[in-house]
């Protein structure tokens, strides 16, 4: 004897499974090294109301619009601005530094606090400079850099107020 073991249905009657003989419908058995005889049905007509869509498909027309370009440009300015001001607002770590560094070297007149000073003097009065270099690459975006350039510009003049006030306690100390 062999054990018949159908692929496409769990349960059912089998003398009525082999015993039909529909046209649509083939059998395929393969056998196996102990008489399991495996069959697998399929059915050759096929409608496509019967088939399910696959996971995760949704029916729709989902091209693009001229509405969705227009988000993107909008979501592209915000990030140039947002880059734009990170970048005016970076001088404010060097400010941090810079104030650790002079807090660090003290109240005397040393070779270490000259240097120190001459270098919380160049970078601010090197940024104001550049200032121009420094948003160059944001002027061809179309983005507004008024208030970027202000930001930039009154942190740079706050880190050379700093070293004046590190030069007025140098001075008053000697």
């Amino acid at each position: 004897g062999s054990l018949r073991l159908p692929l496409l249905q769990a349960c059912g009657d089998m003398k009525n499974r082999t015993s039909q003989s529909n046209e649509a419908k083939s059998t395929t058995r393969l056998k196996f090294k102990r008489n399991y005889v495996l069959e697998e049905e399929s059915n050759n007509t096929v409608s496509p109301n019967k088939i399910s869509p696959p996971v995760g498909y949704f029916a729709g027309d989902f091209r693009n619009t001229g509405d969705d370009s227009n988000v993107r440009r909008i979501h592209m300015d915000e990030k140039i601005k947002q880059s734009a001001m990170a970048t005016a607002s970076s001088p404010m770590k060097q400010i941090l530094m810079t104030g650790v560094m002079m807090f660090m070297s003290g109240n005397t007149l040393q070779i270490f606090s000259i240097m120190m000073l001459a270098m919380a003097m160049w970078t601010p009065i090197r940024g104001l400079l550049e200032t121009g270099k420094v948003f160059e690459r944001y002027e061809d975006r179309g983005v507004d850099l008024v208030m970027p350039k202000l930001i930039y510009i009154a942190l740079n003049l706050g880190g050379f107020a700093l070293v004046c006030w590190k030069l007025r306690w140098l001075y008053r100390f000697r």
